[in-house]
């Protein structure tokens, strides 16, 4: 299972159907209790890309002479269970209790789709793939959710129940699915509307590819979804 950037995602070529069926930050794995507790949100940035230093952080150090302040993405709530990569960096604070606009960026931080400026999701896949695409959560959670998701596939006309794919320029049958209607392509004669359990056994062994010109965008392969289906029915 693979998540696509959106060049490649475009290579789809849509005219051919195929088809039916206090430690410097970075260093550690773990930052310390004191840390999480001295820890801000991260919501405005500064100069260089740097967080601004607010009223409250400058408050905070005040608190806490002698330490670092770190500052922790703004998906994540600083009183609560941060992982080390939800760190964006630290500020050291001298001994009067001042911050020491000394930025020092933490080398394992992934930035959260919020933090990235990613459009708010409309539906759980669609937020589960900027999880994925940002690394906060494994690609092989996708399978399961996709089972379970609506997702709107090409359709010849709108009592058509089979599965249409298309080439990749590399020569590879994809099934296209979008999780909202309005990111189907306008050329499209009809788009029906299923949900994902339901065209499993209709891909013909063909992955799914999940938004294939949007911004993000995963592709599935068909025997990911068999197996998710087996093992629902294992339980």
């Amino acid at each position: 299972m693979t998540m696509a950037q959106r060049d490649e995602a475009d290579r789809m070529v849509s005219q051919q159907p195929a088809g039916n069926g206090p430690d410097r930050p970075g260093k550690h794995g773990k930052h310390s209790r004191s840390a999480r507790r001295g820890g801000q949100q991260a919501r405005r940035s500064g100069k260089h890309g740097t967080p601004e230093i607010t009223e409250e952080m400058r408050a905070n150090a005040r608190a806490n002479p002698d330490s670092w302040l770190y500052v922790i993405d703004e998906a994540f709530d600083p009183n609560g269970p941060v992982p080390s990569w939800a760190v964006v960096g630290a500020y050291p604070v001298n001994a009067a209790g001042d911050v020491v606009a000394d930025f020092h960026p933490n080398d394992r931080y992934r930035p959260s789709p919020k933090a990235l400026g990613f459009p708010e999701p409309s539906n759980d896949l669609e937020h589960l793939l900027q999880l994925v695409r940002t690394e906060h959560r494994p690609p092989s959670d996708l399978p399961k959710i996709v089972l379970d998701s609506t997702l709107f596939v090409y359709a010849m006309s709108p009592v058509q129940r089979t599965v249409i794919g298309f080439h990749n320029t590399d020569g590879r049958v994809m099934v296209p699915a979008y999780t909202r209607k309005t990111l189907v392509p306008r050329e499209w004669p009809h788009a029906r509307a299923v949900v994902g359990r339901d065209i499993v056994s209709l891909l013909g062994g063909h992955p799914v590819a999940i938004n294939p010109h949007d911004l993000i965008t995963a592709v599935v392969p068909a025997e990911h979804l068999v197996k998710a289906l087996a093992d629902e029915q294992q339980r």
